[in-house]
């Protein structure tokens, strides 16, 4: 059994009717298809590149060598030449030291984590278990950035996205052996 796979026309640009159906019937709010919400996964420029970046990888037919769990980390120090912070959760102090010296690197290694995370599900409809893991690490990491630096998430979008990751239940341990992707091992 094979996976159906989902990309977007990039003449179109994010849509429903270009993502995988577990994605449309999960992820319910407008602004997962928005791509000028900065902070939705695929609104800003991290974001956006880095869906792309994965369909293509999902589109090849070679293999890299690179899993999906090490995409983020491939993305922003291959692509956008930027040192990759991988998420985790830090107490108030050390986040403040690692902004005060690395804010811009730490914000997008979580927005191309996210983009990453997010991005899977809506092209395969299932997300590997350690990238679902780095993705809650992420919001919850932008989150208490976000407090720190005294900036407002006036809608929501991080605790949203932190629920709907949370409560997507279709990792590929749920369907395999039945249904294997060769970019979609852990």
């Amino acid at each position: 059994m094979a996976i159906d796979m989902y990309f977007d026309d990039r003449k179109v640009g994010l849509d429903k009717k270009t993502s995988h159906p577990h994605f449309v019937a999960h992820f319910k709010s407008d602004f997962y298809f928005d791509g000028t919400d900065e902070a939705s996964p695929f609104g800003n420029k991290a974001g956006a590149d880095t869906l792309v970046a994965l369909e293509e990888f999902f589109q090849d037919k070679e293999v890299e060598g690179i899993s999906l769990s090490d995409f983020p980390r491939h993305i922003v120090e291959s692509q956008l030449g930027m040192t990759y912070f991988p998420p985790k959760d830090m107490d108030s102090g050390s986040l403040a030291k690692l902004m005060e010296v690395s804010e811009a690197d730490v914000w997008r290694s979580d927005q191309v984590v996210l983009a990453t995370a997010f991005g899977q599900i809506k092209i395969t409809g299932y997300i590997i278990p350690a990238l679902k893991d780095m993705a809650h690490d992420a919001l919850g990491r932008m989150k208490a950035t976000n407090d720190l630096l005294g900036r407002e998430d006036e809608f929501g979008y991080y605790d949203k996205m932190l629920y709907d990751l949370m409560t997507f239940e279709k990792t590929y341990v749920s369907v395999l052996p039945d249904l294997w992707c060769k970019r979609c091992q852990m």
